[in-house]
């Protein structure tokens, strides 16, 4: 067969299986969300009895609703925060108060991990140091799922791991010694 046939034959070919495959729509192109935290899907809050954090230092567990999250005592900051650029007021608790719950020393290396897995650890002197803050609140609201909620840790202005964007673990589970 001459190359001349085979090439019109397999154009032929071609053309027949084009016509009668199924019209393939363009894969759409990712929009783009504005939302540095990454979901922009909507999630109920939690109810004040629900765990929101377990804490834990070897066998010593605590686990925190956001009303024992509130009977630990809570103060508003300001901060800038470095994701959206802009000054916000959180109502936090510190994590000192945190840690003190299942007797964390300083020396002790801290693992936090949130609900998407990113796992942060440090030493809980550079936390405290630092004086993290676990924020539960973003001007007096709840902080929602997909903005880094219901609970997150933030760090003040200027100090050392305010600038460490990995410290600031957003959508927080569990604190724990490793």
């Amino acid at each position: 067969m001459s190359l001349l046939k085979r090439t019109v034959g397999v154009t032929a070919l071609l053309l027949l299986v084009a016509s009668t495959a199924p019209a393939q729509a363009a894969t759409p192109k990712p929009t783009a969300t504005k939302n540095p935290y990454g979901s922009s899907q909507q999630i109920d809050p939690a109810g004040p009895n629900d765990v929101l954090l377990t804490v834990s230092n070897h066998s010593k567990v605590v686990k925190l609703s956001m009303k024992a999250l509130l009977k630990l005592g809570t103060s508003q900051i300001s901060i800038y925060e470095p994701f959206v650029k802009v000054r916000q007021t959180f109502t936090v608790v510190p994590l000192a108060k945190i840690f003190k719950l299942v007797n964390i020393s300083d020396s002790a290396t801290i693992i936090t991990d949130a609900l998407n897995d990113y796992i942060y650890t440090n030493t809980a002197k550079n936390f405290t140091f630092s004086n993290g803050q676990l924020a539960i609140a973003r001007f007096g609201s709840p902080i929602p799922y997909d903005q880094g909620g219901p609970i997150r840790i933030i760090f003040p202005d200027k100090t050392p791991l305010a600038s460490n964007l990995n410290a600031w673990n957003w959508s927080l589970n569990v604190i724990k010694v490793k």
